[in-house]
Order: structure tokens, then C-alpha cells, then sequence
């Protein structure tokens, strides 16, 4: 693995994981750690046949995230993971229309000054990709979390070379 994706930990898996009580437990910790230390560290976890595997990830911009993000889908084909789950902080716009869409680039939203969120999202081969954005704003005491907002089968840039299905997740 690169310097941008490290195995942090691996447990056995067991058998009854529910990846949307999990994924979502893994968003409220990661709510409460952006609220104690101001800063999110971006993980993704691979659910193996066997494990339950969670990577660090590490990046200071959009070519580092490009990477991290290949390498984990890398790691991720490898184990023949039946899951990936990823959650980070990414900027966010509300609504965008197609033209905005399709106009986009890396980078595009910060440069707008478009607000902050906590991503994450859920996908697999055997299963529809489903994401949960939770937009949020800094005060000098503390962050406010805006109203979580969920898609489902939406093709996620950054996973580029990963393979989601069209069935639909245990939601």
C-alpha cells in the first residue's frame, strides 16, 4: 500500500454485519470527532469475506486524494471486498443543477467557497451505491450540523475503477 493508504486495523467479520447501522454508527463518531478536535482524518473500510479492514487515509490535496482514493480501490479488488465505506470531509453544493454538473472540477466547490460536509458513502458490486452528505458550519465556539441529506446510486467520482451494481442495498 502507498503512503496515502495504510491498513490501520482488521478484525474478523462476523456474519450478521449490517453495513447501514454500521456505516451509520461510523458517521456519528465521525460527527463527534469533527466537533472535539476540528478536523476529520479520512478513513475507508473494506468488508472482506473474512474482515473487516479499516485504512487511514492520507492528503493534503485533490491530486493526494486522487490517489489515496485509487489506492483504496486498489486494496479493495485485491480483497475481493464485498463493500467499501468511506468517510471523509469534501465541500458541498445544494442542489446542482446538470450545467453545474457538468461543468465540474476537482477543486471547483472550495475555490466557490461552497460549504463543508462529512461524506460518506457505501457501494459494491453487488449493491446500489448510497451516500449520506451532512453539510456543516464553523463558529469560533463550535460546528453547526445542517439537515443529513441521502442518495442512492450515484456515481461517486473519487471511486473511479470501482464496481457498484444496481441492486439495492438493505436500507
Amino acid at each position: 500500500m502507498s503512503d496515502h493508504a495504510q491498513l490501520a486495523w482488521a478484525v474478523p467479520k462476523d456474519d450478521d454485519l449490517d453495513l447501514r447501522d454500521f456505516a451509520l454508527r461510523l458517521l456519528e463518531q465521525a460527527k463527534e470527532n469533527l466537533q472535539q478536535y476540528g478536523e476529520l482524518v479520512p478513513v475507508a473500510f473494506l468488508i472482506t469475506p473474512d474482515e473487516l479492514q479499516c485504512y487511514s487515509l492520507t492528503f493534503g490535496d485533490q491530486r493526494g486524494k486522487a490517489a489515496a482514493y485509487r489506492d483504496i480501490v486498489k486494496a479493495a479488488q485485491a480483497a475481493e471486498a464485498a463493500a467499501l465505506i468511506t468517510c471523509n470531509d469534501a465541500f458541498w453544493k445544494d442542489n446542482a443543477d446538470p450545467q453545474y454538473v457538468e461543468g465540474y472540477y476537482p477543486g471547483k466547490l472550495a475555490v466557490e467557497g461552497a460549504k463543508e460536509c462529512i461524506m460518506l458513502t457505501v457501494s459494491g458490486a453487488l449493491m446500489e451505491t448510497w451516500c449520506v452528505e451532512v453539510p456543516y458550519q464553523r463558529s469560533e465556539k463550535e460546528i453547526r450540523f445542517g439537515a443529513q441529506r441521502e442518495s442512492s446510486g450515484d456515481q461517486i467520482g473519487f471511486l473511479e475503477g470501482w464496481n457498484t451494481g444496481k441492486a439495492k442495498t438493505k436500507q
